[in-house]
């Protein structure tokens, strides 16, 4: 029930993010001021709390390069579905199609249903997500977007201009040299990292119209198909991989978390359809909250 309750409340900030935008307190104009303060602020943040207090076991790291496989699969998947619709289409289909919302979402269900231990093998499969979605993901799909960036030396400028991405570096490398951050320094990372969860589900909310254009309600339908029958199938191939029946159910139940709250920032950042990417967003959630727990029940 507390994991029902936890869950709805993330609804329940996007419909307040949607409301203050209709009561005109702020708009959709808005919804970049706040991307940029939750990428680059608030998430690295909770991103270096959650990192310095837990120890990164070296031999847990295939479930990073799950992470980055399964967002890969993805990825490749909008870029060849839209490849008869224009650069811009595969922009926006290799940011929205993948990434999973670990932190402010499937890593608390886990906790919930599977136990605390489940916190570092969630925040594992979220390293590789994160640098498939906001490492070279972002590079290519801003790379389709914008010609100019399309050079070798333009995706590399472009990864590395990623805040994120270069922060879960940062926290990797001082995980393998085992250093940590002083005390100062994480009182001020947890104050702020605490938002994190709020602001996301708040821009989603500000971004989001209920009332699109027909169009718009068919490409979320055609893009969310393809992503969960992608993700159906990669969970029943991992289900019968000869692993340790925990991280088995862990990487089958993390396939179905929604859509990360980057992705609408990232769309943001190229001039994208924001509208249509918080859509599938909170359509996302919806389909986590019923799907993940039914998942735990059937299979665990």
């Amino acid at each position: 029930m507390d994991i029902a309750v936890k869950a709805l409340s993330l609804v329940a900030v996007i419909v307040i993010g949607n409301l203050i935008k209709r009561l005109g307190w702020v708009s959709t104009q808005d919804f970049g001021a706040f991307a940029k303060i939750v990428l680059r602020i608030t998430l690295p943040c909770a991103l270096i709390t959650s990192f310095n207090d837990y120890d990164m076991p070296v031999s847990l790291l295939g479930l990073a390069l799950a992470g980055i496989l399964v967002n890969l699969v993805l990825q490749v998947a909008g870029f060849l579905l839209e490849a008869r619709h224009g650069r811009r289409s595969q922009a926006f289909a290799v940011l929205n199609l993948p990434s999973f919302n670990m932190g402010a979402f499937a890593t608390p269900y886990l906790a919930g249903f599977m136990g605390p231990a489940t916190v570092v093998h969630a925040s594992l499969f979220d390293a590789g997500n994160a640098i498939a979605a906001a490492g070279y993901g972002y590079a290519w799909g801003t790379g389709r977007a914008d010609e100019s960036r399309r050079t070798t030396t333009s995706f590399l400028r472009t990864i590395s201009s990623s805040v994120i991405f270069d922060v879960y570096l940062v926290l990797i490398g001082m995980q393998l040299m085992d250093l940590r951050f002083p005390a100062a320094v994480i009182t001020f990372t947890s104050t702020v990292g605490a938002a994190i969860t709020f602001l996301a589900m708040l821009m989603i909310g500000i971004g989001l119209e209920i009332r699109l254009e027909r169009s718009q309600y068919r490409q979320a339908a055609r893009y969310l198909a393809v992503r969960y029958l992608l993700c159906a199938a990669m969970a029943t191939v991992v289900w019968q991989l000869p692993i340790p029946d925990e991280h088995r159910l862990l990487l089958v139940i993390v396939l179905f978390a929604p859509i990360t709250a980057m992705s609408p920032g990232f769309t943001a950042e190229i001039g994208s359809d924001v509208q249509l990417s918080t859509l599938m967003t909170s359509i996302s959630i919806l389909v986590g909250i019923v799907a993940m727990p039914l998942l735990v029940l059937l299979l665990g």
